[in-house]
């Protein structure tokens, strides 16, 4: 019985001795940096550039939708917001560009609004929704438009809402 055991032993060992000759990656090591700017919104390679006086980007570089006096942008002789019960849409509240520098590649841009009385379009009012698909070619941008709901609003409230926006490339 002992003989079998060293046997056993023996035969472990030289299995883990064969494989330890086989392999010459024992293991690598090495430190690399990741440099990515964080820049403003109309500085990025997925651009987003206000299209109405009511879209602005703010000195944080974010983009910026404010239908009020508040807006730095605000147009002379301009309403101080929107009428309740009332519905409003703005054609190319802001564009969405691609400015990637691979050719031919397109990006596929999703956006969405966490609020029901904003929502967004491409081409027709009548189909906007809280959440846009779209494709945008290399070199070119996409008009995005907005409609607010004043359904069930009074003077004096106001809608708040939060875009979020997501880019990838198309398939």
């Amino acid at each position: 019985m002992f003989e079998r055991l060293v046997g056993v032993v023996l035969l472990i060992g030289a299995l883990v001795f064969a494989l330890g000759i086989g392999a010459d990656f024992a293991s690598y090591d090495a430190d690399r940096s990741v440099h990515v700017a964080v820049v403003a919104d109309d500085q990025e390679l997925i651009d987003l550039d206000p299209g109405q006086p009511y879209a602005y980007i703010g000195d944080d570089g974010k983009l910026y939708i404010d239908i009020s006096e508040n807006n730095d942008n605000y147009p002379d002789g301009g309403g101080l917001g929107i009428s309740p019960d009332a519905k409003y849409s703005f054609d190319c509240m802001f564009n969405v560009s691609n400015h990637l520098w691979e050719e031919n590649v397109t990006i596929n841009v999703t956006i969405t609004s966490n609020n029901d009385l904003v929502k967004l379009y491409t081409n027709d009012p009548d189909e906007a929704s809280t959440s846009i698909n779209f494709n945008v070619p290399q070199g070119e941008e996409v008009c995005v438009g907005m409609s607010f709901d004043g359904d069930g609003k009074s003077p004096g409230d106001s809608i708040e809402g939060q875009l979020t926006i997501h880019a990838e490339p198309a398939e």
